[in-house]
Parts: C-alpha cells; structure tokens; sequence
C-alpha cells in the first residue's frame, strides 16, 4: 500500500517538475528585456524622479546658499564630493551635478530591472556628507534604538516621510504626544522641534545641520523662553492652580494633517513570474495525483499485452 503511493507521489512530484519548468521557461521567454540607459531612472521610476527633480540634493550644486557660500569660502573643490556626483579629486572633475540616484542606488544600472537595485539605506551613506548631523544622531536615544535617517526622512524630496514634525514624533511616541496636548506649551503653539531639536549655533544653511539632533533638552531651551521664572520665584498671584500630574507632563499639538501622499505613494508591483511558475507546478502536481491511477493501470495493461 506504501509503495502505490510513494509511486504516486513521485509521480505527481515528476509532473509538477515538468509543469513548473515548462512554464519558466515560457515567462521568461515572453518576458520583455527594456533596453534602459543607466542613467534613465525616469524611463519606469517616473513619480520617485518627480520628486527628486524639484529636491535639494537634485540642485545641491545649484542652490544660491550653497553657491554663496561656497564662493565667498574661495570655491575650495572637496564641497563638490558631496554637492556633485562622481567628484574625481586628482582632476576636479564630476560626473553629473547634484545628488543623483546612484549615490544610493550603488548597482549598475545596466543589471537592473533583471536584478535588484541595491540601496544603501544606512545612516552612515546620510553622514559621509551631513557629517555634524550624523554625529549628533549617533550620539542619540533615536541611533541607540536602531533608527536610521531614512526611518523619518524621505531622500527622495528631503522632506518628512510623515508630511509635519508633529506626525513624524507621533508615529513613535504616541502617549507622549497625546499627553502634550493638554499643556500649556501646546497652547502656546510650540513644536516639539522647538525644544528638542533647537537650531544649531553658527549653521550654514541647508544640508549643514540646521537643527541640532541630539533629541535632548538642555537648560539652556528651557531658558529661552523661562529666563526669568528660572531664577525668580513666582509672585502668589502668577502662581498656577494645582494641576493634574497627567497633565502637566503633556501638550497641545496643532491638529495632525494627513501624511503628505506625495511622498508615500509607490508604483504598484507587476505580478511576479513566480506565481505563474508555482501555480503550474500545483497543477501539475494535482495532475499527477489524479492521473497516476490510469497512468499505472494503463502501464499494466501494456505489460500484459507485451507478455
């Protein structure tokens, strides 16, 4: 009885080989095989380079802040190995202006779409040119949680993959966020940029750590609005009436936007060849199962007719 169907299985096992090879081979000879320049990301990525064209890293060689300042520091060429792509220090020449797609994307354009894009999504690629910022950000409670830049940051627009600070800070710290919403900073209609990510002294601009990221509160953010309630007490009639603990560790928040779509929109996905393969290699399978009966009792009979 084991044998019958250990035979059977074998065979349904021997059609599902055949029907799943038959039908790769026949995917991938329908398959078609775009000729793409390796630089026309645009040919299928046509959104994602939309949103690249009109980003800072897109015209990072060509912003006026940078071209300012860069002129006014006498054009020194090491700016260009982050403001350009493919900068060749022996010759001071580059590839292509800007921040281009294959500063992340490091594979030969020519193996895709036959083979993945690599993509390099560390924090480290986002600090060999944001080098203060990656500093700070490794330093911090947000690094230490195994957060990278890209966790919060969209590099294909260089704005926040939640559309605004506050919805950035909420899809983590959710309690912490609906709490500051009964708090009088809230009211006051502070951010919680406004404390925990404080505009860096002496900063250059965009791309130079315009805020700081250490995510920590000092002292010294406290005192730029409590300079005085600090070191001063209070007169009885300032003081405030006794409050709710809850309450007083939380805040208001302007109300939450929806995500900006823009930035989370993607291209829907073909359907994989690979369905197809194992879809034909079920049937096949079934088939198998199903046929080996008749298959067996017709190999039988043409023993008998030989004998």
């Amino acid at each position: 009885m084991s044998t019958k169907w250990l035979r059977r299985f074998l065979i349904s096992m021997g059609c599902a080989l055949v029907m799943g090879s038959l039908t790769a081979v026949i995917t991938q000879a329908q398959q078609p095989q775009p000729e793409i320049a390796g630089d026309d990301c645009q040919s299928c990525h046509e959104p994602i380079t939309d949103l690249w064209e009109n980003s800072s890293h897109s015209h990072a060689s060509a912003k006026s802040s940078f071209l300012s300042a860069w002129r006014e520091a006498e054009s020194p060429p090491e700016c260009l190995a982050c403001h350009t792509t493919g900068f060749d220090a022996a010759t001071g020449t580059y590839e292509t202006e800007g921040v281009a797609c294959q500063v992340c994307h490091p594979s030969e354009p020519e193996e895709h779409p036959q083979k993945i894009m690599y993509t390099d999504t560390s924090s480290r690629l986002c600090g060999t040119c944001h080098i203060e910022t990656f500093d700070q950000m490794h330093d911090s409670i947000h690094d230490q949680e195994g957060m990278a830049c890209v966790r919060c940051h969209n590099p294909h627009d260089n704005g926040l993959r939640a559309g605004g600070v506050q919805d950035a800070c909420r899809s983590c710290h959710r309690d912490e966020t609906h709490f500051y919403n009964f708090t009088d900073h809230a009211a006051e209609g502070l951010l919680c940029t406004d404390c925990h990510m404080q505009l860096a002294e002496g900063e250059m601009g965009e791309g130079h750590g315009r805020r700081l990221h250490t995510f920590t509160v000092g002292s010294d953010a406290c005192g730029e609005c409590h300079s005085e309630e600090m070191h001063y007490p209070l007169a009885d009639s300032q003081a405030s009436p006794e409050a709710d603990p809850m309450i007083v560790q939380a805040g208001i928040m302007p109300n939450f936007g929806d995500a900006d779509a823009a930035n989370l929109e993607s291209e829907p996905m073909p359907t994989s060849h690979l369905n197809f393969i194992i879809l034909a290699a079920i049937i096949g399978m079934l088939f198998g199962l199903i046929g080996s009966p008749w298959l067996e009792k017709w190999y039988r009979r043409h023993d008998e007719e030989e004998a």
